[in-house]
């Protein structure tokens, strides 16, 4: 099976992790194309043993001499305070070598591109990227590839392809995030170890019963199986997909090996043309390597399934086999990685300075010269050398890339020749520096730059926003919540409120409200844009509606709707929600492009959001009630659970503390939100900020209580709550 995309394409590159040195030798030996890792600072599994910076030189320069390519993982979130950190790692020299840096920090990629032009960005897929124009925002700002949300399609990938001719780099094995990537807090919230900032402690392998079961039956309904799509591979090239990626870095060397040899015999299958058919042995050994229960296309060919969950248990299982059947302790050094056939041509010829030359052509057809000249040859006066002991030290090549046997050196030598084994050596030594040398490859650009970065300064094209400090706005989920509002304000006790934001699901459909009973309100209405835009979404009563006036901007969760809304209305008041993170001042300084004003990250401690205040002109707001969404799921709840009703709606679930957590299901866009046990609460009191009150699933009457406290000044409400991160900065 080979399309005619996949037969024309360019070389697919095969992707393989390491969170050590022995799983960077893995992945080489097993035919990876090019290697992701981390430093020991600044990527997304601080967990895993990760590399020194001469390790990572090391390793760059072992990959080059292949012909393959290492990336960066520098896609953690970066506080304000760290950028000095981040300045002296980027001076360290690490990112210079590699030929390619994943990012997520929107700030983090504006630093790399202003200090370090020549190192392409890829976009980690944490930023969630679901279609074309989030993918074209990035590409205008200087990014070459994209790493999209694993929940997408084989159509919406090729959309981005088709749209933007970007690398698109995909994941095809491993386990599997139940949260869309990078929207996700429950670590954070639960123990504040962020899984943004890369030491996810898992709660979603944890146990949870639905509250409506009446068997009160636990399970693991957040537990996803583990990844593999051998048997769609060709579907994913055909995609437009570049780069086939494995996930595991904090998995050990034999798991990489024996992936990586899998997918590596199938890719080139698949190049050569021939029919593509899958050798059930090579399921089963997929199958036990590390996995959750049953393996599972994934989102690929579907948007979600109860067969993508493990629900009955959570842990790495199989009856198939497991990693221990393969031998461990082979990757310990280079000697598992075939060495590069070299052939040598050696003169030994007295009164004459000693030459040696080597040549040899790397798997990727480049082919490279060293030379390098000793002293001069001398008479014996007593001990010859002869040919045999040249041959025996020219193959002593030790821990290198090259290798080399008796047919490929060529001696030429007289009699009674005397030359130190010493100079030999440094003969053999000086030799291989220059052949190293020559196989060397720089990073290839090829243009990936070519797009100038967003300069700022737009402001006069959209309208600005006000600084509305010591005011609040409100956000609402229910219609009763809106009109609670209504009465509020003709009671005249919303003097403090400046925007009232709309969930978009309550904007359009069958039980939209009509805000034109709300029309004696003076205080704006906005649009709360979605909390994921996938294709197919339809947004256009949203739109009508703004350019009607009746809703006067948006709160926008995703950078494809910041895309598309800031083209279709360039002077439409947009503000960026606390999931396009804004934990620096450069990361605010890009949306402020795009943007009127931001969201402070709900992870931001009172002192940190105080410290970027300082640092940026941006119109913020800030968080000050309201459950905190953990979680946004492409997989539904109740669909696994129990059957999905196609009614937006509530469910609960219940973990093993008894701790209760309300869950979204938002039908419209089929999607769920999981929010806190208990809502966020700040006391009232002068904020930089405008203040926000977000309102889930809070009755009438807690409704009213808790926007009359903050308005009015009233008794402070007696719930439940928590003070989230103000006291408490993430790790």
């Amino acid at each position: 099976m080979a399309s005619e995309f996949i037969k024309y394409n360019k070389k697919t590159e095969l992707l393989a992790p390491a969170g050590s040195k022995e799983s960077f030798y893995a992945a080489m030996s097993a035919g990876a194309d090019a290697v992701y890792m981390a430093a020991r600072k600044f990527g997304a599994r601080a967990y895993a043993g990760n590399f020194s910076d001469e390790e990572i030189f090391e390793c760059a320069d072992i990959a080059h001499i292949y012909g393959k390519k290492i990336y960066l993982t520098v896609n953690t979130l970066v506080k304000e305070k760290e950028l000095d950190d981040l300045h002296a790692f980027a001076e360290s020299g690490v990112c210079d070598v590699c030929d390619g840096l994943i990012i997520q920090d929107l700030g983090v990629a504006s630093f790399f591109r202003e200090n370090k032009p020549g190192i392409p960005i890829h976009a980690s897929t944490q930023m969630s990227v679901t279609g074309p124009y989030s993918a074209s925002l990035l590409k205008e700002n200087g990014f070459s590839r994209v790493v999209p949300a694993r929940e997408i399609s084989f159509e919406e990938i090729r959309d981005i392809y088709d749209k933007t001719g970007m690398e698109i780099e995909c994941f095809i094995h491993g386990a599997m995030c139940y949260s869309y990537s990078g929207q996700c807090l429950f670590s954070s919230i639960l123990g504040g170890r962020s899984g943004n900032r890369g030491r996810c402690a898992q709660p979603c392998r944890l146990p949870y019963r639905l509250a409506s079961d009446r068997s009160g039956a636990e399970k693991y309904p957040l537990s996803l199986k583990d990844m593999c799509t051998l048997e769609i591979l060709p579907e994913i090239i055909n995609s437009g997909v570049c780069s086939l990626k494995v996930e595991g870095r904090m998995k050990p060397a034999e798991y990489v090996y024996g992936v990586i040899s899998v997918y590596r015999k199938y890719l080139d299958l698949i190049e050569s043309g021939k029919e593509y058919r899958i050798d059930k042995k090579d399921l089963d050994t997929l199958a036990g390597l590390y996995v959750r229960g049953n393996l599972s296309h994934g989102y690929f060919d579907r948007h979600n399934s109860k067969d993508m969950v493990t629900v009955s248990s959570h842990g790495y299982m199989s009856d198939r086999g497991d990693v221990s059947t393969l031998e461990s302790g082979r990757f310990k050094s280079l000697d598992c990685i075939p060495g590069i056939k070299t052939n040598f041509s050696a003169f030994f010829k007295i009164g004459q300075p000693a030459t040696l030359n080597a040549f040899c052509e790397t798997a990727d057809g480049r082919t490279a010269y060293g030379y390098a000249e000793g002293e001069v040859v001398q008479q014996a006066q007593r001990t010859a050398i002869g040919r045999e002991d040249i041959i025996k030290s020219l193959k002593k090549l030790g821990n290198t890339v090259f290798s080399t046997d008796d047919d490929l050196i060529t001696v030429d030598i007289e009699d009674d020749v005397f030359y130190s084994l010493k100079g030999i050596n440094e003969l053999r030594r000086a030799c291989l520096s220059d052949l190293v040398s020559n196989l060397r490859t720089e990073p290839d650009n090829n243009g990936c730059f070519s797009c100038k970065t967003a300069e700022k300064g737009l402001d006069s094209a959209f309208e600005s926003i006000d600084d509305k400090s010591g005011m609040y706005s409100i956000l609402v989920n229910a219609p009763s919540q809106v009109y609670v509002i209504h009465k509020l304000y003709d009671d005249g006790e919303l003097a403090k409120t400046c925007r009232i934001y709309i969930e978009e699901a309550l904007l359009h459909g069958e039980n939209a409200i009509d805000l034109s009973d709300f029309s004696s309100i003076s205080i704006p209405f906005f649009a709360a844009m979605a909390n994921i835009r996938r294709r197919g979404d339809n947004i256009s009563e949203v739109c009508g509606l703004f350019e009607k006036g009746v809703i006067k901007g948006f709160l926008v969760r995703t950078l494809e709707d910041l895309a598309f809304l800031r083209s279709k209305y360039p002077e439409a008041p947009i503000i960026t929600d606390h999931n396009l993170y804004t934990y620096n001042s450069n990361a605010a300084n890009f949306l402020d492009v795009y943007s009127a004003g931001h969201t402070y990250p709900l992870e931001l401690s009172s002192a940190e959001c105080v410290d970027l205040c300082k640092k940026t002109d941006t119109v913020s707001e800030k968080v000050v009630y309201g459950r905190a969404p953990l979680m946004i799921t492409a997989n539904c709840i109740r669909k696994t659970l129990k059957s999905c009703s196609h009614k937006p709606g509530f469910e609960t679930i219940i973990d093993r503390k008894g701790i209760a957590f309300p869950v979204k299901c938002d039908c419209l866009h089929c999607f769920n939100v999981i929010y806190n046990s208990v809502p966020l609460f700040i006391p009232a009191g002068k904020e930089d900020a405008t203040c926000r009150i977000e309102l889930t699933d809070e009755n009438e009457a807690m409704t009213h209580d808790i926007i009359r406290y903050y308005n009015l000044g009233n008794a402070e409400p007696d719930i439940p709550h928590t003070t989230g991160w103000q006291n408490r900065p993430v790790m």
